[in-house]
């Protein structure tokens, strides 16, 4: 049996047809064009705004070299007002110092050992943490790095400490000289200092003031600044003789002590000798 078509039904086939082919036209080819349209206009206007970005940090390249220059400046002034170690000889020197130099009578002191100073650190974001690949290389946003290159890097900030000492003073000293000594620990810009806590009274007796303060004497350490021990006035350093010992060598006995008249005695029986053969 054969089936034959009308030849209107020919006709309504190949308008089905000729519909359905610019229909599969548009799903499958104008479709995906529209798709990839839309991203690579996402990314463009991504990098329009890196660009953008780039372009402002180029034409403030000046500004920012010169405010880096600045700021290095100003770090280097703020690190050589602290010494980069503190000994109880600096802190003993700096009492001395003080009672000399303001007339201040300490009664007591206590210097406990010094402490280190938290400071806040700049919080940084964790590095994304690439896909490792086959060929031995790790894949970041699409770029390959060699595994190897990966090692973290230490900044600078992370190798200073600073350090705290801090002294209590009990002094009995006059008005004057009080004030004196709180303007040169609050003003001095060679070896940081500040002040915690400080009560003074009036002593109606003497006329004087009576207190107790506490000095924190700081040090930082990291830098390129080295230690310069104080050169204390009046103290003596080493000796000639530490045992204060004979200028001659004795002669020792057969107990192991030592005479320091046996090499005179020796002296002496050989005159004696020398008399008896004459």
């Amino acid at each position: 049996m054969k089936f034959k078509l009308k030849e209107r039904d020919k006709n309504l086939i190949i308008i089905l047809i000729g519909v359905a082919i610019p229909l599969a036209i548009y799903f499958f080819v104008f479709t995906r064009y529209n798709e990839q349209r839309e991203t690579i206009e996402a990314e463009n206007q991504t990098l329009s705004q890196e660009v953008a970005y780039l372009q402002e940090l180029m034409d403030n390249k000046e500004h920012y070299l010169a405010e880096t220059d600045r700021m290095n400046m100003e770090m280097e002034e703020i690190k050589a007002q602290f010494p980069s170690e503190l000994h109880p000889e600096d802190q003993i020197y700096y009492a001395y110092n003080t009672e000399t130099k303001y007339d201040v009578l300490a009664s007591n002191m206590d210097m406990p050992l010094s402490e280190i100073v938290s400071v806040a650190q700049p919080v940084t974001q964790e590095p994304e943490q690439p896909e490792v690949v086959d060929d031995g290389t790790e894949t970041v946003e699409g770029e390959a790095v060699d595994v190897e290159d990966t090692t973290p890097v230490t900044s600078a900030a992370a190798t200073i400490a600073l350090y705290k000492a801090p002294i209590t003073f009990e002094f009995a000293i006059t008005y004057a000289s009080a004030k004196d000594w709180i303007r040169e620990i609050l003003s001095d810009r060679e070896n940081k200092k500040s002040i915690t806590d400080l009560s003074l009274n009036y002593d109606e007796q003497t006329g004087n003031i009576s207190g107790s303060m506490v000095v924190n004497m700081f040090s930082l350490t990291g830098t390129d600044r080295t230690y310069e021990a104080p050169n204390i006035p009046g103290i003596g350093v080493g000796t000639d003789d530490l045992f204060k010992s004979s200028g001659t060598l004795n002669v020792g006995r057969e107990d192991n002590s030592f005479d320091s008249n046996a090499e005179d005695g020796k002296t002496a029986d050989n005159d004696e000798a020398e008399d008896k053969q004459q």
